[in-house]
Formats: structure tokens, C-alpha cells, sequence
């Protein structure tokens, strides 16, 4: 296996990895950093996390809209269209837009999307850097990319 192949394949893991597992944990520790995670719990917005609830019974649909998010970003931004992160906020946007009639609640969607958003672009650059510079530059080499 080339050392390019292997860079390439390495780095496409570790942004996966970061665009998904890693972008969740960066917008769970900036809404605790912000206190929105606390402030929706004391208004009764968000259930209290309780020890006694299995995980596999609690829904995780905040996390997997998420990742997609975050993953339909990288693929518009690797493929040159910008206009993709105006449609996933849209389409955020118009799925929570009774939710954001509360000020704690646009906040919190707010702090959460944009550094979800802007966790996407950071890291598809560097992906993008990274593989021009150590791997096979496949963005370089395909028209279009």
C-alpha cells in the first residue's frame, strides 16, 4: 500500500470520525460551556437526564440530524457548493421554526447549529488540505472537485 493511499484513507477516517462522534461532543461541551444545556433543563425544556433511563430506550435524533448535517456539508463543500449550508439551515430552520418562538430555544438551536456548522467547514478543509498535501489530492485529480 502507497504511503498516499494509506494518508488518504487515514485522513477520510479521522474526518468522518470527527465530523460525526466528534461534532456531537463539540456542541454538547459548548451548550454546557454556555449554560443553555442547564437553562432548558431548569425551564423544563429539555427531560432531566436520569441514570435510571436506559440509553438504547432514549432517542437520539438531535445527534443523527447532526451528523447528517454535518455530513451533507463536507460532501457540498467538497464538491464546490457552497449553497448546501444555506439549505441545511433552511431546512433546520423550517423543521424547528415553532420551536424558536421562544428566545431560550432560538438560542439554543442557534449556538447549536452554527458551531455544528462551522465545526463542518473547519474540518472538511483540513480533510481537503491534508489529502492535497500528504495523500492522493482525489479533490486535485477529478473534474469538478
Amino acid at each position: 500500500m502507497s504511503a498516499a493511499l494509506f494518508h488518504s484513507l487515514g485522513a477520510s477516517l479521522l474526518a468522518l470520525l470527527l465530523l460525526t462522534w466528534g461534532g456531537n461532543l463539540a456542541c454538547q461541551l459548548l451548550l454546557r460551556w454556555s449554560g443553555l444545556s442547564a437553562a432548558r433543563i431548569a425551564a423544563g425544556a429539555d427531560p432531566q437526564p436520569a441514570e435510571t433511563t436506559p440509553p438504547a430506550k432514549e432517542p437520539r435524533v438531535g445527534r443523527v440530524i447532526g451528523d447528517l448535517e454535518r455530513l451533507t456539508i463536507a460532501a457540498g463543500l467538497l464538491l464546490g457548493a457552497w449553497e448546501v449550508l444555506v439549505a441545511v439551515v433552511a431546512l433546520k430552520s423550517v423543521a424547528r421554526f415553532k420551536d424558536l418562538e421562544e428566545k431560550l430555544n432560538a438560542e439554543y438551536f442557534l449556538v447549536g447549529s452554527l458551531l455544528s456548522v462551522l465545526w463542518a467547514v473547519i474540518v472538511t478543509f483540513a480533510w481537503r488540505a491534508y489529502e492535497a498535501r500528504w495523500g492522493l489530492d482525489l479533490a486535485g485529480r477529478l473534474p469538478g472537485l
